[in-house]
This record gives structure tokens, C-alpha cells and sequence, in this order.
């Protein structure tokens, strides 16, 4: 049975930008995002073998901002050197041979749910490695979504039980279920005072937003205000947050995966290191997957939890000490090499 890898371009360049931050800022002038992204992929090798990659991308033209100002407005804009990188990204994992794909007015989730049904429609498997929790939505008996916890190293699997666990409803219930408590870090509010315990109950109990609204007179008083009040919300959240129809996709074209041609590309820009981690786990046989802990050790300080390398450093002084010289390729390999 065919499998593909289907990757957020988009979530994971921001997370390798930030986590290459420190060697980009002193000048370090290798593509180290694509470096980092293609360990990411080694990475998630281990959840395969694949029969191919496709890296979806945000197109610059944004139908829902167009269409709704509000949406993510609440986020800063983008850095330009991101911005760069992003460009950049699309172009060096094109020449390593993987599918890169984008639609115009769609975003990097679109194009996943359309490779998604794709390979349902043909009875393939598909993981999806982003970390968007958006695309829990996509989960099936055929679909996994690989979410990367603080560590990328760590990914987190979403299967048809998981989601269940986790939020109490079924994947296909996400997107309702995200419409009813909304989404602030897309400047979403939902219907207020709706959390998600409320929302996955009213789901359980209705089946459906439609099925809520229908029932709205036999709820709680408190409620039946909130979802009156929070109507238009919720219905708007439904269409911003539901997958655009017909992004084209073709999978059938995508490309066998290619060490070779990846090494080739990298080599010359100096990631070497990204290349061989790529080749290890794409021909030799993964390391058994370790158990994961039931639960940290009782005397572990939370802020151990936090001290992640993606991202800005907790305070000036430690930026500035970690700027005092500029790394060696063979240091950033290095860190590299520690975080994948």
C-alpha cells in the first residue's frame, strides 16, 4: 500500500527559522531552515517508510484575509529574513525532489486535506506532520497526525483514539468542535462562554452544529444565551476553519523519494549534515521506538521543560553571550544533530 508523508511547509519553516535563530543572526550564510527541515523529515522517518513527500506552502494571495480582515490579525507580521527563508525553503526542497505544492487563495492546510482525500479516494495511508492542531480534523483510519512537541524529536501521534481521548469527540467533529470555543491565535473568538468541555458534550449529545442550534431550547438557559449570542461567530469560524473545496492536487505524480538526488542538493550548500541523517533514515532500518515516560520524574523542575531552542532566549544577556563569536558549520551541525 502506497504511503505518503504530507508536511505543513509553513509550521515547519517557522519552527526551523527559529530554531537556527542564533547561527542566521550571527551571519551564518548557509540555508540552515532547509537544513533543519530536512532533519525534521528524518526525523519523522521513523513513523514511516514513505513512498513520497508532499510539502504543502501558504500561497501569498489569502482568500480568507480577503475575504475576512479579521482573520489572524491578531498575530505580528511576518520578519522578512522569515519571509526569505520561507522562499528559499520552497525552492532547495523542490530540487531535492520532493513535491512542493501551493494554490492560489489556499494555505499549506488546504493543500494537505486535498492530499489527504486524495489518497483516501485511492486507499492510501497518510501521515501528516505539521503543528497545527487544526488538522487534527484530518485523522482517520488511514490518515495520522505527526505533531511535534517541544523537542522535534518527540513526536507526538494523533490517531482516531488519541483525538478521542484527548478532546472527546471524533476527528471528523474538530472543526465544529474549534468553531464552538474559537481560536485565539487565529483572532477567532468563539460563542462565549463555550470552553471545550461544553463544546465536545453539546457535540456528543447533537451531533453536529446544526443539531445543537435545533436543540436549542432544550439546553441550559446559560447555554442556549451564549450560543444566540455567538451565532455569527460560530458560523463564520465554520467556514474559515473548514478546508477550501477543490484545491487541485496530484498525487499520483508525486515523485518516489530520492537520498541521492537530496544529498546533491544539500551538499553543495554545505548541510551535508542534514543529508546524511536524511540517507540514514531513509535506508537503514529505524531504532526500535522507545516508551514514552508515564510521567516526568516528580522532582523535575518545570522550567527544565522550557528551556527549548526554538524561539527567542529568556533574556537579553544570554542573546548576547550566545553572539559573542559565530559558530563553526561543524558547531551548527552539531546543535543540529543534538535536536533531531
Amino acid at each position: 500500500m502506497t504511503r505518503l508523508l504530507a508536511v505543513d511547509g509553513n509550521s515547519l519553516g517557522h519552527r526551523a527559522w527559529h530554531s537556527s535563530r542564533d547561527a542566521i543572526d550571527e551571519g551564518d550564510p548557509r540555508p540552515l531552515t532547509t537544513g533543519a527541515v530536512v532533519s525534521m523529515l528524518a526525523t519523522a522517518w521513523r513513523y514511516g517508510p514513505y513512498d513520497g513527500v508532499v510539502v504543502g506552502f501558504d500561497h501569498p494571495v489569502n482568500r480568507r484575509k480577503q475575504d475576512y480582515p479579521e482573520y489572524k490579525s491578531t498575530r505580528p507580521p511576518t520578519p522578512e529574513p522569515l519571509r526569505d527563508a520561507l522562499r528559499r525553503l520552497r525552492t532547495d526542497l523542490d530540487a531535492c525532489g520532493f513535491a512542493v505544492m501551493e494554490h492560489e487563495g489556499a494555505e499549506a492546510d488546504d493543500v494537505l486535506a486535498a492530499v489527504v482525500d486524495a489518497c483516501e479516494h485511492r486507499a492510501w495511508t497518510c501521515d501528516v506532520l505539521s503543528s497545527d492542531r487544526d488538522l487534527t480534523a484530518l485523522v482517520s483510519d488511514t490518515t495520522r497526525l505527526l505533531r511535534p512537541r517541544a523537542r522535534f524529536a518527540d513526536l507526538e501521534v494523533e490517531d482516531i483514539p488519541t483525538v478521542e481521548q484527548r478532546y472527546g469527540i471524533a476527528p471528523h467533529h474538530y472543526t465544529e468542535f474549534a468553531a464552538l470555543r474559537g481560536d485565539p491565535s487565529d483572532g477567532l473568538a468563539g460563542a462565549s462562554g463555550i470552553g471545550p468541555k461544553t463544546a465536545a458534550r453539546l457535540l456528543q449529545d447533537h451531533g453536529s452544529i446544526s443539531g445543537i442550534y435545533a436543540a436549542l431550547h432544550d439546553l441550559p438557559p446559560k447555554v442556549e444565551t451564549a450560543l444566540r449570542a455567538g451565532r455569527d461567530a460560530v458560523e463564520r469560524n465554520l467556514l474559515l476553519m473548514a478546508p477550501l473545496p477543490s484545491v487541485p492536487v496530484d498525487v499520483e505524480q508525486v515523485p518516489p523519494v530520492d537520498p541521492d538526488r537530496v544529498e546533491a542538493t544539500l551538499d553543495p550548500l554545505e548541510l551535508s549534515g542534514a543529508a546524511r541523517r536524511f540517507r540514514r533514515s531513509v535506508l537503514e532500518p529505524p531504532p526500535p521506538m522507545p516508551e514514552p515516560p508515564a510521567a516526568p520524574p516528580p522532582d523535575l523542575d518545570e522550567r527544565h521543560l522550557q528551556a527549548e531552542p526554538f524561539g527567542e532566549p529568556s533574556d537579553d544577556a544570554s542573546r548576547t553571550a550566545a553572539r559573542a563569536r559565530r559558530p563553526s558549520s561543524e558547531a551548527t551541525d552539531a546543535v543540529q544533530d543534538a535536536l533531531f
